[in-house]
């Protein structure tokens, strides 16, 4: 059971937590409404599109700041404490440095917890939304490909008749590049149907679908059986895996099932894979930079200079970036597993605030 020393500690890193989480988001919000209005300019968006685009958009901005806002929140937490002395007091109650980080590692670990399980889905609703006005408004394109339980379901045009047409395959591979037992719905520029064809197996190449064992029902003609044709195609080999769903999209619930659909219809599913390991791992994530915050100003006394460890921890941050960084390209190009890649930042973060502590403890008995 936690003591009343335990919850007054809680309730100052929470309030800390939330100053931060304020002063983050309310920059993000406007720098994130200037960049949304610099990318409608030319294009005509109402003022109102613009600010919904901002708004659809912020909470997934929320995802890549938090583990940025417990750090520096534990931080201000931290310098409060020792700021009023209350460090010293509660010291001298008997209670330890690392008991008086305990609590908050618990609450970060819990605020992790409660974001993935419950403010992702709904992240992931804002973000679908997002994308689909900035489909319609920004890239002024319609979204071509969709992936269901069922199938993979294309639009394309055909660069030769200019006519659309609906491709649907029932199995894929090599990332939707091959298909099997599929059909094709066209329609003309008045959207009424002009032709259907079906058939077993088609390879897309630059330009063009290499279709096989096919059946072709023109709309006012009989029925036609070839064995192989080119079906001319503005899409690219490259543009089907590109055109899905960004993962961001998809809520954890649905994640693991929506790997398992890609994986069976031939997609390369390491994104979906990277995203899912990175909501696992955030709650340890976040716990471990409270952890380093706390090794940076383990022994300062209220007459200290903090300008060292200030500086000292935006350096850290920036390091902890890069190789944050690095271990999401070795994660997505499958250099290492997605798993590896997500759950080393925890253990390195850790590492590091061990090695910081060790340091303090030894200039404490003056070794260094």
């Amino acid at each position: 059971m936690f003591s009343k020393i335990n919850y007054y500690i809680l309730k100052k890193f929470l309030s800390a937590f939330l100053i931060t989480f304020l002063i983050l988001s309310a920059i993000l919000f406007i720098g994130d409404f200037v960049e949304q209005f610099r990318k409608s300019t030319g294009k005509n968006v109402p003022i109102n599109i613009v600010l919904q685009l901002t708004i659809f958009n912020f909470p997934n901005l929320i995802n890549y700041t938090l583990p940025i806002t417990s750090f520096f929140g534990s931080i201000l937490a931290l310098l409060i404490l020792i700021r009023n002395s209350e460090s010293i007091v509660i010291n001298g109650m008997g209670i330890s440095n690392l008991k008086i980080i305990l609590p908050a590692l618990i609450l970060y670990f819990f605020i992790g917890v409660i974001y993935i399980a419950l403010a992702n889905p709904l992240i992931a609703i804002f973000d679908d939304k997002y994308s689909s006005l900035k489909y319609e408004y920004i890239d002024r394109v319609d979204k071509f490909a969709s992936i269901t339980k069922n199938g993979l379901w294309l639009k394309q045009e055909n660069q030769d008749t200019g006519l659309t047409s609906v491709l649907y395959a029932k199995n894929t591979e090599d990332e939707g590049n091959t298909i099997y037992n599929f059909m094709l719905l066209e329609y003309d520029d008045k959207g009424l149907f002009n032709g259907r064809i079906d058939g077993q197996k088609a390879l897309l190449n630059e330009g063009y679908w290499e279709m096989f064992d096919i059946q072709i029902t023109p709309k006012y003609a009989d029925t036609e059986y070839l064995n192989k044709i080119k079906y001319s195609t503005n899409i690219k080999p490259e543009d089907i895996s590109d055109g899905l769903s960004s993962p961001s999209t998809i809520s954890i619930w649905r994640l693991l099932t929506f790997i398992s659909f890609l994986e069976e219809l031939g997609y390369s599913a390491i994104d979906f894979k990277m995203h899912l390991y990175g909501l696992a791992s955030l709650p340890f994530f976040i716990s471990a930079l409270v952890f380093l915050a706390f090794s940076l100003f383990q022994g300062l006394k209220q007459n200290d200079k903090f300008s060292k460890t200030i500086i000292s921890s935006l350096i850290l941050i920036f390091f902890l970036y890069f190789i944050s960084n690095l271990l999401n390209a070795l994660g997505s190009t499958s250099q290492i597993h997605p798993l590896i890649a997500n759950f080393s930042m925890p253990i390195i973060t850790i590492f590091i605030a061990l090695i910081i502590l060790q340091i303090s403890e030894l200039k404490r008995k003056k070794i260094i």
